[in-house]
């Protein structure tokens, strides 16, 4: 681990890393309904930090307002639908994101709760937008659902 981890030190400095050499599980199987998975990845990223404790504080403000965890779009709540699993639980999104607020301050009003599937359509880049408010993936639904061509919703 020493001897790799030196190695990719050097190559991250150099702009190497291309060079390293492909290992076993990384050549081509046949074609096929299978695919090799779960291999180490090396990852240089660059990303926005987030304090995980204003996370913490909104959901204390949830708690201590005694309202629901419930998405602030679909209302969702994991606590009905999971029983005691889901109790407590929701994802905290930042209503305008880091990349557009860039370094700032960030309060509880800047921040929304949201099931993950609403979280990620969110986050979903389409028809050109990289992003979309809470508000406008409620005024979305709302479109979607008067739409007389939308696929009806089974009760299963």
């Amino acid at each position: 681990m020493r001897a790799l981890s030196e190695a990719l030190r050097a190559s991250i400095g150099s702009g190497e890393l291309h060079l390293i050499p492909s290992q076993p599980d990384e050549r081509e199987e046949e074609p096929g309904a299978t695919a090799r998975e779960g291999r180490l990845l090396t990852r240089l990223a660059l990303y926005r930090e987030r304090d995980p404790r204003l996370r913490r504080r909104k959901l204390e403000q949830i708690r201590r307002l005694r309202a629901a965890f419930r998405c602030e779009v679909c209302e969702f709540d994991f606590a009905q639908a999971f029983g005691a699993l889901g109790a407590g639980y929701i994802e905290v999104h930042h209503v305008t994101p880091l990349h557009i607020a860039g370094p700032s301050e960030t309060h509880l009003h800047d921040l929304a709760l949201l099931c993950a599937n609403c979280h990620r359509m969110c986050h979903r880049s389409f028809n050109g937008e990289s992003w979309r408010t809470p508000a406008a993936l409620r005024a979305l639904i709302a479109t979607a659902g008067q739409n007389p061509h939308a696929a009806p919703v089974s009760a299963s």
